[in-house]
């Protein structure tokens, strides 16, 4: 049976020798844990705001900055924390006379070198990633066939979720090209097609309005970087004739946007009896908004 008692004995002498010394390292990982993350945060804040411009481009690039700072910040304290944590273990190997056993574990990191090297990829693609700064998180991107948000960038892979809140990781090594569709602003570009008969001047002076009435508008204004309108006139269809109107919205306001564009142009044509072509009415000899009173499909009176 083994000597319990002198086991106890090496133990307590142990803590008599190194015990301090060990407690004193402790305490310092567990103190260096808690500074790290606010120690950081100011640092990496500081120079990206010295960074900003100012005025227009300096807003333009708020959000911007507050991406690269959560993206750098939260890396840089993963990586002090396991740096930390590496130093620890390596002043309690050294206590406790383990040192040997780390030339051992050398043998087996060059061995899983070798076998490893898309992994080795992965991490020098996510070096690439954070230095050249494609997107950050919060950033909508599409990536090696997948679109959404990122939620986490590491060196080894990234965390996006997509439209159905399903959580891809996709690994950096797979990254070739990253479409970042939430940089700085967004185009706002709406296509309405109207019919052939269809005063183009009249639907030009409605499109404006509209644009002009959302970009005064307290709530959309403020997100809004141009006022909407009329782009160009397109290649006319078998349906009528296509209108782009186009401007610059905020990146956060990239898909809610366009919707609320659609919404006015579709009450303003019908306040102004302009046909949106292709558009499926009841009755298409009754103007639209003029429905209420057309009769019904079975023959029987309409609402008086």
């Amino acid at each position: 049976m083994p000597d319990v008692s002198g086991q106890t004995d090496q133990l307590f002498s142990f803590l008599e020798n190194s015990g301090v010394q060990l407690l004193i390292i402790t305490v310092v990982a567990l103190i260096a844990f808690r500074l790290i993350r606010p120690l950081v945060h100011r640092r990496v804040v500081g120079l990206i705001e010295s960074r900003s411009g100012d005025g227009e481009e300096g807003r333009l690039t708020a959000e911007e900055s507050r991406k690269r700072v959560e993206t750098v910040e939260s890396l840089i304290s993963k990586t002090l924390r396991f740096a930390v944590i590496v130093l620890f273990i390596l002043v309690v190997m050294t206590i406790f006379d383990l040192l040997p056993v780390i030339a051992g574990l050398g043998l087996v990191l060059a061995a899983l070198t070798v076998a490893g090297q898309d992994i080795i990829r992965d991490y020098l693609m996510g070096i690439l990633i954070l230095v050249e700064g494609p997107y950050f998180k919060g950033d909508w991107i599409q990536v090696a066939g997948v679109e959404g948000t990122v939620e986490e960038i590491g060196i080894r892979r990234t965390v996006l979720r997509d439209a159905t809140g399903t959580v891809h990781s996709v690994s950096n090594g797979e990254i070739r090209t990253a479409s970042n569709l939430t940089r700085v602003y967004a185009m706002l570009a709406v296509d309405v097609t109207v019919a052939f008969e269809t005063d183009l001047a009249k639907a030009t002076a409605v499109v404006d309005q509209v644009g002009r009435e959302m970009a005064e508008d307290p709530d959309w204004g403020p997100r809004l970087l141009d006022t909407p309108s009329l782009l160009r006139v397109g290649a006319f269809t078998q349906l009528g004739v296509p209108l782009r109107v186009s401007g610059r919205v905020r990146a956060a306001d990239r898909f809610s946007a366009p919707g609320e564009l659609r919404r006015r142009l579709l009450e303003a044509f019908q306040a102004n009896r302009i046909e949106i072509a292709g558009v499926s009415r009841v009755n298409p000899s009754v103007p639209i908004g003029m429905q209420a009173a057309a009769p019904a499909q079975d023959g029987s009176a309409g609402p008086s």
